[in-house]
């Protein structure tokens, strides 16, 4: 792997001797050195810029800031023994300048030095807990010393401070994937034959989209551990995504022999039993699952279903009703705003079944429009089941 990262150009340069109340200039000329170097580093004209800020240096050598931005340039333009230098002084005059450090891990981080950049970016962060720069580069320092475990902390803690900071998002999964890898490396070194060893080639499959493979991998799991819970229930996943709704229904069935109270496996097998016509037996689990775990939004809209063709039509237009209500936008929404204008059909409120089947035909119109691929309808959480296909729905409600 190529360890050696793009440096960006920070837009913090800080020009401190801009204001008057960072340290007091010696003179005019120092106040209007500071003018001219912050605007050459602002058009680019770095050269031009350590000019200026090596004659603040000579005229007001206590001046901090000075060798700060005097370093910033240097650094800039290429020259980083110099720029070393300079923001080592302006440290040694001012031990608590922010800023400093960071750039100094920088230059060290160029040059390969990654335990010396870690120091910096530690001392950083010292001076500076609200740094989100400086705990990113902390855990990119560690990254390239090959020490993703110690990366993690100060990546989260840049996570934290800076939550849609993209290039702290990709170290930041980059550490966890780093971790994961060994994890699972030391797994296969320990027991190949592990059922765990299966299970997690199942789940690898199962997050690229290969049911197959997935549905493969989980079979030999279980044979190796048979009563281990949530294998059953994941292999019944997979079989649901693939379209094989009876060997899904057997394995929510295996699942719920080894653990009875498992409310997930309850709500799968409920929501199969209604797609399979037998809302008898699917109502009442659906129902355990809903009082065991009431934010289960899909067992509501699969209840509705099943009351639906149980002709318990008000309870069904409820059902529907909670299914919509966390999010009135979704896909979800939208498959269960058809349901509801039929509920309202049969219950004779024809204004309340117009407007939900216009709701229905807006929200279907924008999910077309949007051209999502066919993922978009896999199972992503444990909690959701696949949503119908609006390209097989129709735009009306049938008498």
């Amino acid at each position: 792997m190529n360890r050696r990262l793009r440096i960006e150009r920070f837009a913090c340069f800080l020009f401190l001797g801009l204001s008057a109340t960072a340290q007091p200039a010696a003179n005019d000329a120092v106040r209007q050195a500071m003018q001219q170097g912050a605007a050459a580093m602002t058009s680019g004209q770095f050269d031009q810029a350590i000019e200026a800020y090596a004659d603040v240096t000579h005229l007001q050598p206590a001046f901090a800031e000075g060798f700060f931005n005097l370093g910033l340039a240097q650094e800039q333009a290429g020259h980083l023994d110099e720029a070393r230098t300079a923001l080592e002084q302006a440290v040694h005059l001012k031990p608590s300048m922010r800023g400093a450090h960071l750039f100094l891990g920088t230059i060290a981080y160029k040059r390969d030095l990654y335990k010396q950049a870690e120091d910096d970016f530690l001392a950083e962060t010292r001076i500076d807990p609200r740094s989100a720069k400086a705990f990113m580069w902390l855990g990119v320092s560690r990254l390239a010393e090959e020490r993703p475990q110690a990366a993690i902390a100060p990546l989260d803690r840049a996570h934290d401070l800076d939550p849609a900071d993209v290039d702290t998002l990709y170290h930041r999964g980059r550490a966890y994937f780093l971790v994961a890898k060994d994890s699972y490396a030391a797994m296969f070194k320990a027991n190949p034959d592990s059922f765990r060893v299966h299970q997690v080639l199942a789940e690898s499959a199962a997050e690229a989209y290969r049911a197959d493979e997935a549905i493969a991998q989980y079979k030999t799991a279980i044979e190796l551990a048979p009563k281990q819970s949530g294998l059953h229930e994941s292999l019944g996943d997979q079989y649901w995504t693939s379209g094989n709704l009876d060997r899904a229904a057997d394995a929510y069935k295996a699942e719920l022999e080894i653990d009875p109270t498992d409310t997930m496996a309850k709500f799968k097998l409920g929501s199969l039993y209604v797609v399979h016509a037998n809302s008898a037996e699917g109502v009442p689990l659906l129902r355990q699952a809903l009082q065991e775990d009431p934010t289960l939004r899909d067992a509501h809209y699969y209840l509705g279903d099943g009351l639906l063709d149980l002709d318990r039509n008000a309870e069904a237009a409820h059902e529907y009703e909670l299914a919509i209500a966390p999010d009135p936008t979704d896909d979800r929404a939208m498959t269960s705003f058809y349901r509801l204008s039929q509920a309202y059909r049969k219950l004779h409120k024809m204004d309340d079944a117009r407007e939900a089947l216009a709701n229905y035909q807006r929200l279907k119109a924008q999910t077309q429009a949007r051209q999502d691929s066919r993922r978009a309808q896999i199972v992503r959480k444990r909690s959701q089941l696949p949503v119908d296909d609006p390209d097989k729905l129709p735009d009306s409600v049938e008498n």
